[in-house]
């Protein structure tokens, strides 16, 4: 678990900041907030979700494309301020879900940059759909292909379709690989083209379905990759495909290359979005000349948008040197990746006293549950190292954006915490 530690440059840029010993977000003197405030709280910032997006359109435009669109995986986040700051950059959206499409357009999303990718999609998903004004969807097996196509001719409507390959490449230092050879996302990617494969049928069927317009391909190899060697042998699985395809002359218009962009959640190195970007002009080397590329992402965006508050409730001190602070919060209600993916939040005292002993705490949350501490999987060294504090202090846990609006329960029927949105225009809002 991490202690203080921070960068300053990137502490700037994630809008962090000491005043007179005060943390400070978004230009949010958090003490005054929160002595004001029930706690746990989120703390969104509309402001780092522009910056997020606007850093990987800016870091992916130098490659050699048709286009480049972003589509923000809204199974990230569902706020709806969230949706509403993607709607106003004209972004695209990747949705799972009949709830996701309705969530996205009625907060501002246009219907015609959302695609539909989940694994089943029931037929009458696929008409409210198709109803709706979208054209985009990810084919992810024979029967979903099918579905979609009798959707299709019942409604007499056609559809563009992205063709969802699975490189057969297992992620490691991730829970969230989507690909494998065990994986049940996508259609594995055959060896050679010329045999008989499942790929080959469905592309053959998506090529001469009056229903379905085959556009391209979709990918996405996990959450949260950080060993780019393995992000670069799945991207040659893709660009090899791509060749055999082409040599065939079927004309590929639109590459869904996913995402999985990583963000620091206390690992030894973590790979900038600009070396995927490299990874990405390494191996396709001209082969996107003449496409779209969709880049899909949902933690790169939410995580760092997002600090999380709690109060110290009680320290109980076992002896000298083991001291637990217990919050007034559970992993359950809050963060449950602490538990799930074992990831250590960077932690950071609201007030700080320079001249205070720096001191080694576990935390741990408000329920009986014994799973219910932020570092309880880490029995090698348990400790986070804070300065010296008591009950009634403040802390934040940061990068805590992605998954957790999502994810977050009433356990022990805890109420789920309050969230305050800050808006860039200066608005502040709360839900």
């Amino acid at each position: 678990m991490h202690s203080e530690r921070g960068n300053s440059e990137e502490e700037k840029y994630l809008n962090l900041e000491y005043r007179n010993n005060v943390l400070h977000f978004n230009g949010l003197n958090l003490e005054n907030f929160l002595n004001k405030q029930k706690t746990p709280i989120f703390i969104f910032s509309q402001d780092i979700l522009e910056k997020q997006y606007n850093k990987v359109m800016e870091v992916f435009s130098s490659l050699n494309t048709d286009s480049l669109a972003i589509a923000f995986s809204l199974k990230s986040n569902s706020l709806p301020e969230v949706a509403q700051t993607f709607a106003e950059l004209d972004s695209h959206f990747e949705v799972t879900s009949k709830g996701e499409i309705k969530h996205v357009i009625e907060n501002g999303g246009n219907p015609r940059k959302i695609i539909y990718t989940n694994i089943v999609k029931t037929p009458s998903s696929i008409r409210f759909a198709i109803g709706q004004g979208i054209e985009l969807f990810a084919v992810d097996s024979w029967s979903d292909m099918i579905n979609i196509e009798r959707v299709c001719r019942s409604l007499k409507e056609e559809v563009d379709i992205l063709v969802r390959i699975n490189p057969g490449i297992q992620l490691s230092n991730t829970l969230f690989s989507c690909s494998g050879q065990k994986s049940k996302i996508g259609i594995q990617i055959p060896d050679n083209l010329n045999e008989s494969s499942l790929f080959k049928s469905v592309l053959t069927h998506c090529l001469t379905s009056e229903w379905l317009s085959f556009q391209g391909l979709h990918v996405h190899l996990g959450s949260q990759i950080v060993i780019l060697d393995q992000y670069r042998e799945g991207m040659r699985k893709v660009s090899h495909l791509i060749s055999q395809i082409e040599k065939l002359d079927i004309v590929i218009n639109v590459l869904d290359i996913g995402g999985g962009f990583p963000v620091d959640y206390g690992m030894t190195s973590v790979p900038s979005i600009s070396e995927f970007r490299d990874v990405i002009q390494e191996i396709f080397n001209g082969q996107l000349l003449s496409k779209k590329l969709i880049l899909e992402s949902g933690r790169y965006f939410t995580a760092p948008s997002c600090v999380l508050a709690f109060k110290v409730s009680v320290i109980k001190e076992i002896d000298p040197l083991i001291h637990i602070v217990c919050l007034d919060g559970s992993f359950y209600n809050t963060i449950p990746d602490v538990i799930f993916a074992d990831w250590n939040f960077p932690i950071k005292k609201v007030k700080i006293d320079v001249n205070s002993q720096i001191t080694p705490y576990i935390i741990v949350g408000s329920t009986n549950d014994t799973l219910d501490s932020y570092n309880a999987k880490n029995e090698e060294n348990p400790f986070v190292n804070l300065r010296k504090l008591k009950e009634n202090d403040n802390l934040v846990f940061l990068q805590a954006g992605a998954y957790s609006i999502s994810y977050n329960s009433t356990y022990c029927m805890e109420e789920r915490p309050l969230v305050h949105f800050i808006h860039s225009d200066g608005e502040k809002g709360k839900n």
